[in-house]
């Protein structure tokens, strides 16, 4: 028998030991006999054993429970050891004895021991987890125990937890869900690690998003689940800030525009940032400003005008400009903050390069974390890049746009060029060149105008574009308001005169609402001219402002040159080929220049040989001066600025030829634009007179603006027309013939005919000579008379 018996006199000795007494105690039977109980007795335990017995062989008292009590006794070897009693009176050997059955339960206390020890360490480990734990009923759902953690997740005292039913602490619209959960768990058993998708709701309505690891166990009998539910709020919160920053990105590289990139950064920071006040300022270059572009709902709540940014000390200019982010608290006592009266506390601020910057402000104070830095920074690096692309696609579209425009005005000018070349006409071009604009987008309406010098007005002779076009310039120009429109000025400056918003230019107010009718929202005005000669103006009416920039400007002046050009080219055919000329004499006797001034000075006589362009562009003009000597000629020219150098070519008796280099050669170049030539001219100490040939359809008033332009006090004395038929070939040659002696005519041909004129020559001076049977110098003499006489003759002098 495992367990010792052990039987006791009344007087405390032991009568009987069994042989379990060796097991529990480590004593033999025998040694025990006739000794007293106490040696199984530990010292602090005998009073207490010696009273009680005492008083039950005395009274039948009884203090302790016969039936099972638990207790320490004492082993051989001294050590303690748990055991566990039972008792009953009996007899023996005809005396009255108690018998006591004794176990030995150390194995027991030692597992009892250690699970204490565990069940201590699992209460520690539950109380001190960081993770909330719940403990249910796995087939009621009531929950048994909760943690200090739970109670902090869930905000309930633990009193308050275990009283609820396990779907009580979930979100009422899916509380069927939880508990088909929880009762497939607790069906099925075991393990459930990190599971997502579920939530908890506080007694406030706060739901709260939970990550929970379960498992089923038996616990005091009792089935139940173990669920440790993980807040992941803060992790749930950061996905969603990823998959909105992952989404920003997205958006920000499909964005178009500038402002579309600024709209989706306040959107996402806005949907992520606990910041109500976010804006994104980009630079204005032109006036150094950083201006909102984007800013969000409570922004714009909160300012009555939302504040730019100008060059200087405030603190958004100096991010931009050092490009490092920056941290401001206690902003309205900032120094260098832009209204220190300011409601906001707390800005942060972020530059985007040479873009602008994002600026995140807060009413009141608070600090920005690890986390909501990254994201700005992330978010700021995203947008910055999307500007620079949205930069880089704004120039490629810009620059394609120009090429398009580019190619646009070529198109233009080419079918205008073949239209110019095709003409035969003035009226031809003039009518030509506004239809074919007119054709082209953004030009709408288009016309040409001359004008007149003497009355300072502009005369429209075609248009195109406005069936109504006449109506329209009846009522837009109106030469009696004395006001100077854009092809006025056009003309008198000489440039490209531009009107790029007709309906905001003061300077276009007269013709405004006449303009705006017809849908004309810009204009530029072009004047035709070639060299020193302006032939009139050239129109153009769009149907956009700022149609017209510097590039078209460009090539709409060098059209304006072209058409002028080609007008010249035709005057000039005009007189070519007409066979009545007009002329126009006039006179001046009292002018700055040194044809008038000269004579009267020196009381000479003065007649215009012809002139030439030099290599250099300078005007060589020939002179004929008589009565007077070179010396007395050559220093009053040297004091004419006009003059820049003089050369005697001959001089005989009281007459000489001078050569005079002229600078300006504007007048002379203006007369050959316009098809005219100065056919001859006289000046003495009375002034100057001199005709003007023309052909006869040319323009005669323009012609006589330009003589008055270069000599204001010139007078015109008479206008007439008369026959120039230009001679054959015959009589050419019977002229040439006249004029040559016989001896001359027959040097002449013979020179020819044996090549003297060739060159390298084929036969020489003496040559001739010989064959003429003259001297040498004789033959000389006669091709130098007879080639003057031909030049005469081509010349017509």
């Amino acid at each position: 028998m495992p367990d010792a018996i052990v039987i006791i006199g009344e007087n405390g000795d032991i009568e009987y030991v069994n042989d379990g007494v060796e097991r529990v105690f480590g004593y033999e039977p025998d040694a025990l006999r006739r000794r007293p109980l106490t040696k199984l007795i530990p010292e602090r335990l005998q009073p207490r054993h010696n009273d009680s017995l005492a008083r039950f062989i005395e009274t039948g008292e009884r203090q302790v429970d016969w039936e099972y009590v638990e207790t320490v006794a004492r082993h051989r070897d001294g050590h303690k050891i748990p055991i566990a009693l039972s008792f009953r009176e009996g007899e023996y050997d005809g005396d009255r004895t108690i018998i006591g059955i004794v176990r030995d339960i150390s194995k027991r206390k030692e597992v009892e021991s250690k699970l204490k020890t565990s069940r201590e360490r699992y209460r520690t480990l539950v109380e001190t987890c960081p993770e909330a734990i719940l403990v249910a009923d796995a087939r009621t759902g009531f929950i048994l125990d909760a943690n200090p953690a739970a109670e902090d997740l869930l905000g309930r005292p633990r009193d308050e937890l275990l009283t609820l039913h396990h779907i009580e602490i979930h979100p009422v619209e899916r509380r069927a869900f939880y508990q088909q959960m929880f009762d497939r768990h607790a069906e099925h058993g075991g393990v459930t690690k990190n599971a997502t998708g579920f939530e908890i709701a506080r007694p406030d309505g706060t739901e709260i998003p939970v990550e929970i690891s379960s498992t089923v166990t038996e616990l005091d009998g009792h089935r139940v689940i173990h669920a440790i539910f993980k807040d992941v709020s803060e992790r749930t919160a950061r996905e969603r800030t990823l998959d909105t920053l992952r989404s920003a990105t997205r958006d920000l590289m499909r964005a178009e525009t500038k402002t579309e990139i600024c709209e989706i950064a306040v959107s996402a920071a806005e949907e992520t940032l606990d910041f109500p006040l976010t804006a994104v300022y980009l630079e204005e270059s032109e006036t150094q400003t950083l201006r909102p572009v984007s800013v969000t709902e409570n922004t714009t709540k909160t300012f009555d005008e939302i504040p730019t940014f100008d060059a200087g000390d405030v603190l958004a200019w100096s991010v931009f400009e050092s490009g490092e982010a920056a941290v401001f608290e206690d902003l309205k006592n900032q120094p260098g903050t832009y209204n220190s009266e300011t409601s906001v506390e707390t800005e942060l601020i972020l530059p985007l390069d040479d873009h602008g910057i994002i600026l995140f402000g807060s009413q009141c104070q608070m600090e920005f974390d690890e986390y909501a830095l990254d994201f700005a920074g992330i978010l700021t690096a995203n947008v910055q890049s999307a500007l620079d692309r949205a930069e880089r696609e704004e120039t490629l579209s810009r620059h394609r746009a120009e090429l398009e425009e580019l190619n646009r005005i070529n198109a233009v000018i080419r079918d205008v060029d073949r239209t110019l070349v095709q003409a035969t006409t003035r009226e031809e071009i003039e009518a030509a060149v506004p239809q074919r604009l007119a054709t082209a987008e953004p030009y709408e309406f288009t016309w040409v105008g001359e004008y007149d010098a003497s009355a300072e007005i502009v005369h429209p002779v075609a248009h195109a574009g406005d069936e109504n076009g006449d109506t329209y310039l009846e009522s837009a120009i109106r030469p009696e308001d004395g006001v100077r429109g854009p092809a006025t000025k056009a003309l008198e400056t000489e440039r490209v005169v531009l009107v790029e918003d007709i309906a905001t230019d003061p300077s276009f107010e007269p013709w405004r609402d006449e303009s705006l009718d017809k849908g004309y929202r810009s204009l530029a005005a072009i004047p035709i001219r070639y060299d020193e000669t302006c032939y009139g103006v050239l129109v153009i009416h769009a149907d956009r402002p700022d149609a017209f920039d510097d590039r078209e400007c460009a090539v709409l002046s060098e059209l304006g040159e072209t058409v002028g050009l080609a007008l010249a080219g035709i005057e000039s055919r005009k007189a070519l080929l007409s066979d009545c000329v007009a002329e126009i004499e006039v006179e001046s006797n009292d002018s700055n220049i040194f044809f008038v001034q000269l004579p009267q000075e020196i009381e000479c006589e003065l007649d215009p040989l012809g002139t030439t362009l030099s290599s250099d562009g300078s005007l060589l003009c020939f002179v004929s001066v008589s009565g007077v000597s070179s010396d007395d000629v050559l220093d009053p020219l040297s004091r004419f600025d006009e003059i820049t150098d003089v050369r005697v070519v001959h001089e005989r008796d009281d007459e000489c030829v001078l050569e005079l280099r002229h600078d300006n050669i504007s007048f002379m170049t203006a007369l050959a634009d316009r098809g005219a030539t100065i056919a001859r001219a006289t000046a003495d100490e009375d002034g100057a007179r001199g005709v003007v040939e023309l052909p006869t359809d040319a323009n005669v008033r323009q012609t006589i603006a330009t003589i008055q332009d270069a000599f204001p006090d010139t007078r015109v004395v008479a206008q007439r027309e008369r026959d120039k038929p230009e001679p054959t070939v015959t009589e050419f040659r019977t002229t040439l013939d006249e004029s040559l002696t016989d001896r001359q005519w027959t040097a002449l041909e013979t020179a020819y005919l044996v090549g003297f004129f060739e060159w390298p020559r084929i036969s020489t001076g003496e040559e001739v000579a010989a064959s003429l049977d003259v001297s040498p110098p004789t033959f000389h003499q006669h091709p130098r008379r007879t080639q003057s006489k031909l030049v005469d003759t081509f010349f017509d002098r």
